[in-house]
């Protein structure tokens, strides 16, 4: 509700009633008072020490005309009160607006709604990056998004050989995509509770989480054991990366965020080798993976409990721990998150464990849109406290392509990050250590297509919308030409893996940097929510769909190349040949070979590479099929882009939250 100025006929002719109303109190019905209103002997951070200013005047309406008092009201003007804040303080902020559904004190009613009230004179360069705390803050940050992002590095391009052996090939799917699942469901339920309640204890709870999910993933003797440490890294991944970009964010200027997510990014470049180090470690045991990740996570911890202390937030000042509790919508969180699950779970079954026309894919389907619908509704006509307030899209234009934009480079990661790293063994050859050296481009390139793209942004704000679009191009163009290597020869690769991968990085990290800026500093943590819990729903989704069509067009090919050359060499056993082929997605040809009497000693060279050049083919097939899939995708991304336009307006020195 928008509330008009009092101070027309005199800049310092304001009213308050006598009762004044203290921050965030609730009326007797329990709604917030829809009028502006004044709290006189506090001072609000970040504002050069001045009073709020808030005027509640119930003489006048929302329309600004008079209409009396009131009954039960009397109206005293401000200015002949004795010890009032005018007297101590030479200038008032202007009056500004509670927004009904708005937790806490929600005074943003500048720049569009993106700014507190008076809050760029007081915040403006109100950081102190000289200070242990916050380099400290700045470094455990780091630390945390590159705890988040390694997990995927270190065990993703391992899962046909984990799944091998664990004794669950049939399981494959879920050993990649548990993590990524998690991550997905949770991520938009946590933002909203960490911009109410704070983040250093969900920050740590992050940690933790991710703590025990890489000791469950190195002791567990089981698959389902290690799902479920898949689980709780995918859990703590997402509270980990979104608390280190929405901390990140709002302790530095607004025209710096860029920059600042530069610098954090290149906590990264020691595991940018990432794949190299888990297929080193896999020579040995893939389970030796899990200490590296906790005593990362430990160091993560230790960061964040002793040097971060930021302020109260304001959303939650002047509520009691029970009115807080309340604030948060937990029948909209319960429904949020059980119908991404579902819906997440069904398109993992879909195609694999169970057909897409069957009742556990249906139904689990069907229930899942049905909860998401309940959450729109529930959301829009029923919350009083909605999770994600309508003022969060401040700028839709923008906004929404962000989000489009996500989704698709989200799903265009996949090819990359999944299936090349199977191609480089059954297409390639590749053993463990070759493996290892050939998916380096998936951490330093998608690191260095990050950093580029953040200090291109930070260097360059008037033209972010060209290089989004150009950072797009490459990853569609990239990934697309990858439909066309040689596949004998490895070095035809590098060239379009390398501009796919730098495009990737460069759409991805970048983005949920770009979207807090158009966000109400009190919901960064709340938009950042949306971007990371996108990308992971988009991956999910990427990886079903992908999944799915690889391995029936892999069947396809393997009757038409590799059926009649393994036929010839005398191998008619069903489950050898299939046992052959599901292993070849994890193990190279020539090691696999030997063991089958038919193909095995000098005497069987020609069936051998006969049987060889089949396999070849039958793989990269179904890989060119992925790659082509991904145009669809990109394209999208291209014009999500190229149609977010210009976001200067809201790049200045503006610091959301000054550390104590």
């Amino acid at each position: 509700m928008e509330m008009k100025n009092l101070n027309k006929m005199n800049n310092f002719r304001e009213y308050a009633p006598m009762n004044t109303v203290p921050a965030g109190q609730i009326s007797a019905d329990g709604r917030p008072f829809p009028q502006s209103y004044q709290e006189p002997g506090r001072k609000r951070e970040g504002n050069n020490g001045n009073f709020d200013g808030l005027v509640f005047d119930p003489q006048f309406g929302p329309d600004g005309k008079n209409r009396g008092a009131g009954p039960g009201l009397s109206v005293t003007p401000v200015m002949n009160r004795p010890n009032s804040f005018l007297e101590e303080n030479s200038k008032a902020s202007p009056a500004c607006t509670i927004a009904p559904t708005s937790p806490g004190r929600s005074t943003y009613s500048e720049k569009d709604g993106l700014r507190p009230v008076g809050d760029d004179a007081g915040h403006l360069d109100a950081y102190n990056s000289g200070s242990i705390r916050f380099f400290m803050t700045l470094l455990g940050c780091a630390f945390a998004l590159a705890g988040s992002q390694i997990v995927g590095l270190l065990y993703l391009t391992l899962g046909t050989r984990i799944s091998e052996d664990l004794g669950r090939p049939d399981l494959t799917v879920w050993l990649l995509s548990a993590g990524i699942i998690a991550m997905g469901s949770l991520a938009p339920f946590v933002g909203p509770v960490a911009d109410l309640y704070g983040r250093k204890s969900i920050f740590l709870v992050g940690v933790s989480l991710g703590f025990i999910g890489a000791i469950v993933c190195a002791t567990t003797p089981t698959a389902p054991g290690f799902i479920a440490g898949q689980a709780l890294l995918g859990f703590g991944a997402v509270i980990e990366e979104l608390m280190a970009i929405s901390v990140v964010t709002e302790i530095v200027p607004t025209a710096k965020r860029g920059l600042y997510a530069a610098l954090i990014l290149t906590a990264i470049i020691p595991w940018s080798p990432g794949t190299l180090y888990a297929d080193f470690m896999a020579a040995s045991s893939w389970r030796w993976i899990g200490l590296p990740l906790a005593i990362w996570h430990l160091l993560i911890f230790v960061m964040i409990a002793c040097f971060y202390f930021p302020p109260p937030r304001t959303n939650s000042q002047g509520l009691s721990r029970r009115q807080l509790f309340w604030r948060i919508d937990w029948l909209g969180g319960f429904l949020l998150t059980l119908g991404l699950l579902l819906i997440l779970i069904a398109l993992n079954w879909g195609g694999q464990q169970y057909a897409w026309t069957s009742s556990h894919v249906l139904s689990f389907l069907l229930i899942g849109f049905a909860l998401l619908t309940a959450f729109g509704l529930w959301e829009k006509f029923g919350a009083k406290y909605p999770l994600y307030p309508r003022r969060i899209v401040r700028a839709p234009r923008p906004f929404y392509c962000i989000l489009l934009l996500i989704f698709s480079a989200g799903i265009n990661y996949i090819p990359l990050v999944v299936f090349w790293p199977i191609e480089t063994i059954a297409v390639y050859g590749s053993d463990m250590r070759q493996s290892g050296i050939n998916n380096l481009p998936i951490g330093t390139c998608i690191l260095g297509g990050a950093i580029i793209s953040a200090l291109l942004i930070g260097l360059f704000r008037k033209h972010v919308t060209i290089i989004m679009t150009f950072f797009c191009i490459m990853q569609t163009c990239g990934t697309a030409t990858l439909s066309s290597i040689d596949p004998h020869s490895l070095s035809s690769a590098w060239a379009p893996l390398c501009i796919a991968l730098v495009g990737v990085g460069g759409v991805l990290v970048p983005n949920q940097i770009i979207i807090t800026i158009l966000t109400p500093d009190d919901l960064i943590a709340s938009a950042t929510a949306l971007t990371v819990g996108i990308r992971s729903q988009a991956q999910v989704i990427g990886l079903a769909i992908y999944f799915s069509r690889f391995l029936k067009v892999l069947e396809k090919n393997a009757f038409a190349h590799l059926a009649a050359p393994i036929i010839n060499a005398g191998v008619f056993n069903i489950t050898v040949i299939t046992n052959f082929i599901e292993g070849l997605a994890s193990r190279p040809f020539d090691e696999l070979a030997p063991g089958i009497p038919q193909l095995a000693g000098p005497a069987h060279a020609a069936a051998y590479h006969a049987v060889k050049e089949g396999a070849i083919l039958t793989f990269k097939g179904a890989f060119d099929y992925i790659y082509l899939m991904s145009i669809g995708f990109g394209v999208a991304a291209c014009i999500a882009a190229a149609a977010m336009g210009n976001v200067e307006q809201y790049i200045d020195d503006h610091v959301a939250v000054v550390l104590e």
